[in-house]
């Protein structure tokens, strides 16, 4: 049955990120294979129109996807460390990362997004037990006190926060490393260069949302919180997975990869606290 899914303006980057998963699930050489994201494309009545007015395009598409299996990677790494745990996936917009993932009972898996985005997800994705999708911006400060803070947190971040104020994610982190006892922090990060360079991107002009904010030094974040510590940054040309984009796509990457401002062009950061 196909679902009545009502996008807006503010609403339709939500589909260049859940198209990207369905494409590589569809294609010969899955990388992230979410299935679930096919389905969740397939019910939402007048899909293949919004997909064209978006003019999604496949080596983008697929750059999403090694960048969301990298993060993947990275929070079952967290959750084999710490198997009670709390998982915070902020701005989860239509990510089924947590069927991806398929935690134990032990973890309490939180994902939030804005009350409309969390509709959606809703009506496109399947209940399931100690999973809990809140509806509320990440900058609200009251959505944390309902969330546990008697266990190590990961926090997951990824494609949101570049969209917030530089003092917007400073309160953010700090009201979360205040509140739990240790925990992670994993999100991706543009560098201001980038952040200019994204806004003139089809994906950015498609959705009508302007970056915002570029992390040069990944130390910045320590000066925030003595608790923090950057342990790790990974850049995109260091995926294997580059190899399956088209041929164009792989020269660029290798040309990103040699020139150091172009090699930072988006890292996924990981911190300690």
């Amino acid at each position: 049955m196909q679902t009545k899914v009502q996008f807006t303006a503010e609403t339709r980057n939500l589909l260049v990120a859940l198209y990207s998963r369905a494409h590589d699930a569809k294609s010969g050489r899955p990388i992230l294979d979410d299935r679930l994201a096919v389905r969740a494309v397939e019910s939402i009545e007048d899909y293949d129109e919004l997909k064209t007015q978006l003019k999604m395009r496949d080596d983008d598409a697929i750059s999403l996807a090694i960048r969301g299996k990298e993060v993947d990677r990275w929070v079952q790494d967290f959750l084999r460390r710490h198997p009670r745990s709390v998982v915070l996936h902020l701005g989860a917009g239509l990510d089924g990362r947590v069927f991806r993932i398929d935690p134990s009972a032990d973890v309490e898996w939180y994902d939030l997004d804005l009350p409309e985005v969390a509709q959606m997800y809703r009506d496109l994705f399947p209940e399931r037990d100690h999973h809990h999708v809140i509806g509320a911006s990440a900058l609200d400060p009251d959505w944390l006190d309902a969330i546990p803070s008697d266990r190590p947190v990961l926090v997951v971040a990824e494609g949101v926060l570049v969209y917030f104020t530089e003092q917007q994610v400073r309160d953010l982190v700090t009201r979360i490393t205040g509140r739990f006892p240790k925990g992670e922090l994993l999100f991706d990060a543009y560098t201001p260069f980038s952040v200019k360079a994204m806004n003139k991107h089809w994906t950015v002009k498609a959705t009508g949302h302007r970056f915002v904010w570029g992390l040069e030094d990944p130390k910045t974040l320590e000066k925030w919180d003595p608790r923090i510590e950057h342990k790790l940054e990974w850049t995109f040309t260091d995926s294997p997975y580059v190899s399956h984009m088209p041929w164009t796509s792989r020269i660029m990457c290798k040309i990103m990869n040699a020139i150091p401002v172009l090699r930072k062009y988006n890292r996924v950061m990981r911190y300690t606290f």
